[in-house]
């Protein structure tokens, strides 16, 4: 019998009556429902209307490679059918996270030549933090636990992630009390420097906030430093150049490791495979997750130094942590043509190629528009900061950065809002210079309409 197709009014009343969406407004959701898509095709999303959109949010940052890879169905179909799951842990390994984790060893930062598998960004984060601490009191530092990460930062939303996390947007009071032994210190946003300092005529201060918060807890209280390369979720603050520098020197000299959490930046969106390469980052862990499959499905890792390694079994202990689908058969699958997708068309080069043009482009508009402030990004991610006044940084009211967002989306180009007043996108690096050119153009319109 032949399945009757299901009217977008279907879809609506089911979707408002059965899903619950997180992070969504209740009173909008139930007046308006959801925007719903029907498919999607390289950047570009289709509506249930058939209407086309170039989509500036990147399916959440994942869909590098573009939406409807045939060859991604392939050796999804393949692997399903050779073998679908088999657990990781226990003494037990599967042939597809076998050959994930021997390539990714190739491609990744110095040093990191191992990995844990598992489902996503915030769980990819809990076994960075478990692992830190498990690390130190393997080697006898029992003391060494508590994990320091920057104000304004985003790590995801299970619960350690989220005490990892100091960005107001993502946290609830009704989600309180918070994971305990998780410090926050000030982030490097010289447009809105938290010390009043002006660059370059700082001392960068964002990095010695650092190394105070270390000595003031001391350090063998301290396991880990836990932060993005550039700081895509929370507003797309790029750090000064001599910020990494200094922090990989006070990370060494206090003995404290140095987590680097690529979920939002790796893959080639910064203009390298990782934005680690592009600072200088030796890290002593590399969380990955969004481009590492390019959401064709569910998968996160952990990496590690062989230092790490040896700390984490000096004892010979079982590193107590596992999760059902860790090293799931299809999604490593899935990652390892991505990999081989992302290598072989050069998108870190086509990233690079974007970054380029877009800094040009939204720095002729700051200088044209009154009301952009800042102008920030890398690679394929960029953001505008909207001003009222330019001299104060008064902040545009929220309600006119919408309408920005409104006006895009109603000519076919997705953005988001993230605060009040900073407008957010990311091209994925597949885009040619030609949608890039004119997705910028419509995004230019929108705030000159301003």
């Amino acid at each position: 019998m032949e399945k009757q197709a299901k009217t977008k009014e279907w879809y609506k009343e089911m979707d408002i009556a059965h899903v619950l969406h997180g992070m969504t407004v209740p009173s909008i959701f139930h007046k308006s429902g959801s925007l719903m898509y029907d498919r999607g095709y390289g950047i570009r999303l289709v509506d249930l209307d058939g209407k086309v959109y170039m989509d500036g949010m990147m399916g959440g940052a994942c869909c590098t490679v573009g939406y409807g890879r045939e060859e991604i169905g392939e050796v999804s179909k393949e692997q399903m059918i050779r073998l679908s799951h088999y657990p990781n842990f226990g003494h037990r390994a599967n042939l597809a996270e076998i050959e994930l984790c021997a390539k990714l060893a190739e491609i990744a930062p110095a040093k990191i030549e191992r990995f844990y598998t598992t489902n996503s960004g915030s769980d990819a984060v809990e076994v960075a933090v478990k692992a830190a601490r498990f690390y130190w009191k393997e080697k006898g530092k029992k003391n060494k636990s508590k994990i320091i990460s920057l104000e304004h930062s985003y790590h995801g939303s299970t619960a350690i992630a989220m005490s990892v996390t100091a960005e107001p947007f993502w946290l609830h009071p009704s989600l309180e009390p918070y994971v305990p032994g998780f410090l926050h210190v000030g982030m490097p946003i010289c447009y809105r420097c938290p010390w009043g300092k002006s660059y370059p005529g700082c001392n960068r201060e964002c990095a010695q906030a650092l190394e105070e918060m270390i000595e003031k807890e001391g350090e063998d209280t301290v396991a880990a430093f836990i932060t993005e390369p550039m700081w895509v979720a929370s507003g797309l603050y790029v750090p000064p150049p001599e910020y990494w520098p200094k922090v990989a020197a006070i990370c060494k000299k206090h003995n404290v490791l140095m987590i680097i959490d690529e979920v939002l930046t790796g893959f080639g969106k910064s203009g390298t495979f990782w934005c680690s390469d592009l600072y200088g980052i030796k890290p002593d862990m590399l969380i990955s997750s969004k481009g590492l499959a390019a959401a064709y499905a569910a998968i996160a890792v952990v990496g590690i130094t062989d230092e790490i390694y040896k700390g984490l079994t000096a004892r010979d202990a079982m590193f107590p942590h596992v999760h059902t689908y860790g090293g799931h058969c299809v999604s490593c699958a899935i990652a390892l043509e991505v990999i081989e997708i992302t290598l072989r068309e050069k998108l870190m080069e086509k990233a690079a190629k974007q970054g380029e043009y877009s800094l040009k482009r939204l720095t002729r508009l700051k200088e044209e528009s009154p009301y952009v402030g800042d102008v920030r990004g890398l690679g394929v991610h960029w953001g505008l900061e909207l001003v009222a006044d330019k001299k104060t940084k008064e902040p545009l009211a929220s309600s006119r950065a919408t309408e920005v967002v409104s006006r895009c989306y109603e000519k076919g180009v997705i953005i988001v809002t993230f605060g009040d007043n900073i407008l957010r996108w990311g091209l994925a690096p597949v885009a040619t210079m030609e949608d890039l050119k004119e997705f910028l153009d419509v995004v230019e319109w929108s705030v000159k309409a301003i």
